[in-house]
């Protein structure tokens, strides 16, 4: 198939399709539950709809989205129990790429600093979006420092499987703000003088503590769209 000119084989035109589906909703531009419309979809994303339909078979085998006999394809709803095992994964899986990364050059350390610097700017001005893509891509290069592929690759599908259920109200809290920037600050810290042992629990108190910060101000303040919809968003880093 060819798409602006270029030729793309037909598994990587379908890979591109998932990705850009993850991203709608992860984004919240598609929402747990949502009934997903192929044709305009597939308009959106910019695609035929044979790849379209192998990206969402591929999303469904994932979990991020389900069939429905009588509804087609829609974004898959998690509940709470849900989440808590997916959290619950993620700690395993992020536990072992953290005793197994490499030790970071200058140049990754750099790029971690310029990235928490541009995510707290987003936070400054409540770009929720951008602020979950460079919250979420922090994370993700220090999981790149190890050298497990499939639990890299678990970690990050478990990530993108929950952040879809992340609530903006908690990043608008200044005690979220100056949380996140001191632990993140701290992490790269570790980094730098590489005390891992030190580094994993750091990150697993920050995973734990966004989560019930998340819980906290979400049950105190809910999102319009949640409370009409009788549901709760939980946060992790």
């Amino acid at each position: 198939m060819t798409v602006g000119g270029v030729y793309v084989e037909p598994l990587q035109l379908t890979l591109q399709a998932a990705a850009h589906i993850r991203g709608l909703i992860i984004d919240r531009v598609l929402l747990p539950g949502e009934k997903i419309r192929q044709v305009d979809l597939a308009e959106r994303i910019g695609v035929s709809r044979s790849p379209l339909r192998e990206a969402l078979r591929t999303l469904e085998s994932e979990g991020v989205v389900s069939y429905n006999v009588n509804r087609g394809y829609v974004v898959a709803r998690l509940d709470d129990n849900d989440l808590a095992q997916i959290y619950r994964m993620r700690s395993v899986f992020e536990q072992e790429l953290l005793h197994t990364i490499a030790r970071p050059t200058g140049e990754v350390l750099a790029q971690l600093a310029t990235v928490n610097t541009e995510l707290i700017d987003a936070i400054d001005r409540q770009n929720f979006a951008e602020v979950m893509r460079l919250n979420r891509e922090f994370h993700l290069m220090i999981f790149d420092l190890s050298p497990l592929n499939q639990f890299r690759r678990e970690a990050q599908r478990l990530w993108q499987l929950s952040e879809g259920y992340s609530t903006h109200w908690w990043w608008r809290t200044p005690e979220a703000r100056n949380r996140i920037n001191a632990e993140h600050l701290e992490i790269m810290q570790l980094l730098e003088v590489f005390d891992l042992d030190r580094l994993v629990a750091v990150c697993e108190a920050h995973r734990i503590g966004g989560h019930e910060q998340a819980i906290s101000v979400a049950l105190n303040h809910r999102a319009p769209d949640d409370a009409a919809r009788g549901t709760s968003r939980v946060l992790g880093s």
